[in-house]
């Protein structure tokens, strides 16, 4: 692989393939310097870089789910505001029905090291086993933002195919204004027919015809409606990671979307990371 100059430093990019996409990592010569390199290094702490003793706390959502809150999740947590600056130009847009934004794929050994959260802090409250798959990314939303896809007007769930699986997300907020927005939760208040009809045509609809159908504006939902309760609301944090079953609806919590940015060390930088988890075969 051939080394080129970036930044006054002579690098070479490799592509190593992971979940969801490609990630390009930057490796510096000897003797040079270069913001990506020394970023990338910063990741390589291992577990350490995972509070072992952060301060944990359940909120209930209703409907069986409950959301693990982990403050202090991170010992280090500028190191990923750091590695985001450092690869800015590698986030990429995301497609619009999944994300609002841009998104950078992490490494697998980087997602690995939320399986050891979710054990320790969260495994119990949410009834699952082990990890068999999983995927992480930085994600940001930018100002102003791309028009919201209609599945966004809805609160959101993932779900896992097989019966004995779950999807748990994880998010983690690395940004310090809390104005930014945390996440909101919502119960159905109609039918799961009903449910599974509005995602359909959140999906399926041309946007115009979605809201006219089901009289729902443009926007991410803020408050209870026609169709969802609003449940809870976990406001941001620096360094605070939520865990919950994919199951449940949840939102970000965006009152102001002006306040966004595409600057990672000042807009809403956050942490994703889907994992497949086999569920308890009896309840603890």
């Amino acid at each position: 692989m051939p080394w080129e100059r970036k930044g006054g430093a002579m690098v070479r990019a490799d592509h190593v393939r992971v979940r969801h996409g490609v990630h390009r990592v930057l490796y510096c010569a000897p003797g040079g310097s270069i913001v990506a390199a020394q970023a990338r290094a910063g990741l390589r702490g291992g577990r350490a870089m995972f509070n072992p003793r952060p301060v944990v706390q359940q909120m209930p959502i209703g409907h069986g789910h409950v959301c693990v809150v982990i403050d202090d999740a991170l010992l280090a947590p500028e190191r990923l505001p750091a590695f985001a600056e450092a690869y800015r130009e590698d986030f990429q847009p995301a497609p619009a029905a999944v994300f609002p934004g841009l998104h950078l794929p992490m490494p697998e050994d980087f997602t690995a090291l939320l399986h050891d959260v979710l054990r320790d802090h969260a495994r119990h409250a949410l009834g699952v086993r082990r990890v068999l798959r999983s995927a992480s990314r930085l994600s940001l939303m930018i100002a102003p933002p791309p028009p919201l896809a209609p599945a966004h007007w809805l609160p959101r769930r993932q779900r896992a195919f097989e019966q004995d699986q779950c999807l748990v997300l994880a998010e983690l907020f690395l940004f310090q204004d809390p104005s930014l927005g945390g996440t909101h939760f919502f119960l159905p208040r109609v039918s799961p027919q009903q449910v599974e009809q509005l995602e359909h045509d959140a999906e399926a609809l041309p946007a115009e015809e979605f809201s006219l159908r089901h009289a729902i504006a443009a926007g991410f939902p803020q408050a209870s409606s026609a169709s969802f309760t609003h449940a809870l609301t976990v406001p941001a944090r620096w360094n605070r990671l939520l865990v919950h079953d994919g199951g449940a609806f949840r939102a970000p919590a965006i009152a102001d979307p002006v306040r966004l940015s595409a600057d990672p060390r000042r807009g809403r930088l956050t942490l994703r990371a889907t994992l497949a988890c086999s569920r308890n075969r009896v309840a603890w």
